[in-house]
């Protein structure tokens, strides 16, 4: 009880002292923890992607696709074991508010490649059949 006493009152003897290092402590722990989130974002898409995958798109942008003729180019390359493609197009529901990525793809193949897309076997052939479905998740 005496230490804590002791602190107590060294502590606020100089006051300006005592701010400083609080605000030092504080300036601390917001740039460790700021850090930790701008590394922890950065690393987020690794951690959350399959290292069995490989996406390659076109240089130029999203919406300019590959040739289809690149499919079996790609698909004969050593330890290649699918190949699926996507088309990303600016769709929205609405008003331009209610935009979110929709992408056209070939199910089957697309499916494949993706495991973690967990469709029951009703809804994958539900999906399949409709030109029009769409998987929505969370």
């Amino acid at each position: 009880m005496f230490i804590f006493k002791l602190l107590l009152k060294n502590a606020f003897r100089h006051k300006l002292r005592t701010a400083l290092t609080l605000f030092g402590l504080v300036v601390a722990l917001a740039a460790f923890g700021l850090l930790r989130t701008i590394v922890g974002a950065w690393y987020a898409g690794v951690e959350g992607s399959s290292s069995t995958r490989l996406v390659t798109r076109s240089a130029i942008s999203l919406t300019f696709p590959l040739p289809l003729n690149y499919a079996q180019r790609i698909k004969a390359v050593d330890g290649v074991t699918g190949i699926s493609w996507s088309n990303w197009f600016g769709g929205v529901y609405v008003t331009e508010r209610n935009f979110f990525p929709q992408f056209a793809i070939e199910p089957a193949s697309y499916l494949a490649l993706y495991p973690e897309y967990r469709l029951s076997a009703d809804e994958r052939l539900a999906f399949m059949r409709d030109r029009q479905g769409a998987v929505v998740g969370r």
